[in-house]
């Protein structure tokens, strides 16, 4: 006769703690090999697992490695500690990549392909042996600092970047999995808060609601009749999100109960351009595109009552001018703006007035973010040239560019033909950023005077124009989206 539940809760606690232990132990044991892996300069296709006696209960991995060692070459070596890596990762309980399976990936080599992860990280990670997709020559960020002087008597000054070759260990591509319910070009591509889920829309009109974990699968999906120009989890609560289309409408979607709550404006001749939702209220800002060629406006709204709170004028003397981006400071009551003049504005909300704007730009200003303490803009714009130029700019100095870097492997984006969403994303500490791509996103490490190179993501065969990531422990959920074919690309990472 079995046990009951209650009797058996102690040896089950116990049970699952000796589990936790044992994980533990796994990991900083793969974590000691791959720092062996850094400071002996060498790829991992070469690491050579140290002699650990085997102990009573955790010889599995580890003494199959310890065999294999003296008698296998370095390409089984690395497939064995791949599978060690995510064999650990799958086990943690607060991971974003639980449960998930390791999909193969492509990877251009030379004339051939390579169709596995593993094969993937070691080209990225190895010189020597493997060639890469890269260019003969390195890619270069150009450095501009320009503390103490104004930003249009500045020289731009050229550096090396660093590449995935030279940062051996520091990002581990895992997995690669396809979301395929899209059949248009997708445009928008978010997580919710905690990472769990995401939204995504198309050209089409077609919502999509769906979660990254085991696998990507869908729970809702939504339609509109126009393309989806702009979308925004509620902060507050992320069981709501909002969307605003080509047509002027505005939608509230509950994720609980898969259901539209409200819709507002119809108004064909004033699209919605962009949507963010307040961090600690319950409103939004909508820029509007003006339906006479004059400049657009910014409106708040409460999403409570739906009542119109704020009307924000852009000031400008050039026509058709409309806010493209933008971002909340801490509490709320700043909205930094980015315009498609390439002038970032800051509006001071308790006054609906604009209190300081500088000139990030020649060209459009497409993507805005703070950094964590909110005293430091990155913006991200076209300016007329095939490259694209993330600035770092001081709100404390009233804007002063403190450098500026030209990303490698990014799409032109002057005069762009399809909706394109999130162009870049950091990690919560700001120290890795996540870009749009030419074939997938680029992960680049920010340093004191600017990027380095750290891994690409590619899979896609048009740019990806919507990005986003959630991190949880050291596992990260990276999504690319297409502009093209409409995939989505899910992409899980081991992060330093």
């Amino acid at each position: 006769m079995p046990q009951p539940v209650l009797i058996s809760f102690e040896e089950d606690a116990q049970r699952m703690k000796r589990l936790q232990e044992e994980n533990e132990a796994l990991r900083l044991r793969v974590a000691t090999l791959l720092e062996g892996a850094r400071n002996n300069a060498i790829s991992v296709v070469d690491v050579t697992a140290p002699e650990v006696p085997p102990p009573a209960e955790l010889m599995d991995d580890f003494y199959v490695i310890a065999l294999e060692s003296g008698s296998t070459g370095g390409e089984s070596q690395a497939k064995t500690l791949k599978s060690l890596i995510r064999n650990i990762s799958s086990g943690l309980p607060t991971s974003p990549m639980l449960g998930r399976k390791a999909s193969s990936i492509k990877q251009r080599q030379g004339t051939g392909k390579v169709a596995s992860a593993e094969g993937a990280v070691s080209k990225r990670q190895s010189s020597a042996d493997q060639p890469t997709a890269r260019p003969a020559h390195e890619p270069c960020v150009e450095t501009t600092d320009r503390r103490g002087k104004q930003l249009q008597q500045q020289q731009p000054v050229s550096c090396q970047v660093g590449s995935a070759l030279s940062n051996t260990g520091a990002f581990l591509l895992l997995s690669q999995e396809e979301y395929l319910e899209h059949r248009a070009a997708v445009g928008q591509c978010r997580f919710n808060s905690s990472g769990s889920t995401a939204v995504s829309a198309d050209v089409d009109g077609v919502v999509k609601l769906w979660t990254v974990t085991p696998t990507p699968k869908t729970l809702a999906t939504f339609t509109s009749k126009s393309t989806v120009m702009s979308l925004d989890w509620v902060t507050k609560n992320e069981r709501y999100f909002i969307s605003g289309n080509k047509q002027g409408l505005v939608r509230l979607y509950d994720t609980r109960d898969n259901r539209i709550m409200w819709e507002l404006g119809a108004d064909a001749a004033s699209p919605i351009m962009m949507i963010r939702c307040s961090p600690v209220e319950s409103t939004f800002i909508c820029s509007v595109a003006a339906a006479n060629q004059s400049a657009g406006k910014l409106l708040l709204f409460d999403i409570k009552t739906k009542k119109l709170e704020r009307s924000l004028t852009l000031g400008c003397t050039q026509s058709s001018t409309v806010g493209s981006c933008c971002t909340f400071n801490h509490n709320g009551q700043l909205l930094v703006v980015g315009c498609s003049d390439g002038i970032v504005r800051i509006f001071d909300l308790r006054r609906s007035d604009c209190i300081d704007s500088w000139t990030a730009h020649q060209g459009e200003t497409l993507a805005i973010q703070l950094t964590a303490d909110f005293t430091v803009c990155y913006t991200l714009g076209s300016d007329g040239k095939a490259s694209c130029f993330l600035c770092q700019r001081s709100l404390n100095q009233s804007g002063q560019a403190m450098w500026e870097a030209s990303l490698w492997n990014c799409p032109p984006l002057q005069n762009l033909a399809v909706p394109y969403g999130q162009l870049f994303a950091f990690d919560p500490p700001g120290s890795y950023v996540l870009t749009c791509g030419l074939t997938g996103g680029n992960i680049y490490q920010v340093c004191g005077s600017g990027l380095n190179c750290m891994l690409e993501l590619g899979g896609h065969r048009s740019p990806a124009l919507a990005v986003d990531w959630a991190i949880a422990n050291q596992c990260a959920t990276c999504v690319t989206a297409s502009s093209g074919d409409g995939k989505i690309k899910v992409s899980t990472l081991l992060t330093p």
